[in-house]
This record gives C-alpha cells, structure tokens and sequence, in this order.
C-alpha cells in the first residue's frame, strides 16, 4: 500500500512537494517579489554663531569675527625706522640694518 501525501491526500508524493501546499505557492510568490527598504534621508542639523550670527559656516569658538582682546596686537606694527616689525630680527631692522625696538 501507497503512502498518502498528509496534505491532500493523494499518492505519489508528499507534504512537502506537495502541488496543492499552499505554504508552497506563499513561498514562490514570496521569493519571486523583491522587497527593497530605503531609509529617510537624515536631517542636517542647523547650527548657527552666537557671537556673529551666521549660520552653518562656522561657531562661535572658531568665529573669525570674535573681538580681539585688549591689549593685544594682530599684524605688523611700524618700527621707529619707518619699515613695518616684520623685518625685525635679532634687535635690529633687517631691511635698513638700524637698531630699532617694536612699537606695538
């Protein structure tokens, strides 16, 4: 005597290759389709300056706007020769070879 198929009930197979399985035809169809998640795009977070107020170029601990602190000198000062302190080296002005002192 023939094995039944435990599915529908007919011989020459069984529950797995069952043709009526409808476990079967659910798993065709599943593979058949492709599913593709794309995620959200994240939000680019907005920042702004507190000192000048410009945003998304830079903050406030590296603003190039920030006010220079008293008593502090930015760039070359003239020397009492008349040529700017870049030229000052070792005491003296490299450019005219005078003596000089930084004036700041």
């Amino acid at each position: 005597m023939a094995r039944k198929c435990g599915n529908c009930g007919q011989t020459g197979h069984n529950v797995r290759t069952c043709p009526h399985s409808v476990e079967q035809e659910e798993e065709e169809t599943y593979y058949d389709e492709e599913i593709v998640i794309i995620p959200k795009p994240r939000k680019k977070r907005s920042y702004s300056c507190k000192l000048c107020g410009e945003k998304d170029d830079h903050r406030a601990d590296s603003c190039p706007y920030r006010p220079v602190p008293a008593g502090k000198v930015i760039g070359p000062t003239v020397m009492e020769c008349g040529h700017n302190s870049w030229w000052f080296e070792k005491g003296q002005c490299q450019k005219c070879r005078r003596k000089n002192k930084k004036s700041s």
